[in-house]
């Protein structure tokens, strides 16, 4: 498996946005968010960042290069539990890109 492919690791409920947003702002320190039609959250990480989109989705995808699931995790593990719709194990190749 190549560390630089891009996968999903996880699908959260898009209804809690505003509530997964709050809760990863209070535990990670560089995060970016956005309202556009679609929602989507950046968290980086000194490995660069995860993002978490509906823009291929009517769920919040959490995604990011399969070297990354390491970052992923803390992001999932910080998480109520009810706000993940599912976790990939092993994480989906995501195709969009």
């Amino acid at each position: 498996m190549k560390q630089d492919e891009f996968v999903i690791f996880a699908e959260l409920d898009r209804e809690k946005f505003e509530d997964i947003l709050e809760r990863l702002m209070k535990f990670f320190q560089m995060v970016q968010f956005g309202r556009q039609g679609d929602d989507w959250i950046w968290v980086h990480f000194t490995d660069g960042k995860v993002d978490i989109d509906s823009f291929t989705s009517q769920a919040l995808q959490v995604k990011g290069r399969r070297a990354q699931q390491k970052s992923a995790r803390q992001i999932l593990d910080c998480l109520e539990k009810e706000w993940i719709i599912r976790k990939f194990n092993p994480p989906q190749a995501d195709l969009t890109r």
